[in-house]
């Protein structure tokens, strides 16, 4: 089974999702610049980060919880999703340090991502 390495939780209110995730399951928020227009919200718990907060807009509502799927071949797994019924919606995408993700559509409608680690050791 594919394991979940990341997960993405709606925000209307950031500093009232921080102090809820953190209050009731101990995660420590940390925002990580994402250039002059964004701030990435993470959490973390003892070393291990595997959550964050996406801003409620237009592309998200609440309730939108994305998961991420462990990848060993983000461009294989792509290519996969169109083949089995799904729709590829953001396809491969850099985040120089970190890694990539893809992100697509299963033939229900449920926005789900693929995240390949630049480090693959470090996970």
């Amino acid at each position: 089974m594919r394991q979940i390495v990341h997960i993405e939780i709606p925000a209307a209110d950031k500093d009232a999702q921080k102090a809820f995730y953190g209050d009731l399951l101990g995660w420590q928020a940390i925002d990580v610049p994402m250039g002059p227009e964004m701030t990435y919200t993470m959490f973390q718990l003892n070393e291990t980060m595997g959550a964050a907060l996406s801003d409620v807009g237009e592309q998200v509502q609440p309730g939108d919880v994305i998961l991420y799927f462990h990848s060993d071949d983000l461009d294989a797994d792509m290519a996969r999703v169109a083949e089995l019924g799904g729709q590829v919606i953001l396809p491969r995408q850099d985040i120089p340090g970190f890694g990539s993700l893809g992100m697509f559509l299963d033939p229900t409608g449920n926005r789900v991502a693929f995240w390949q680690d630049a480090n693959p050791g470090g996970q």
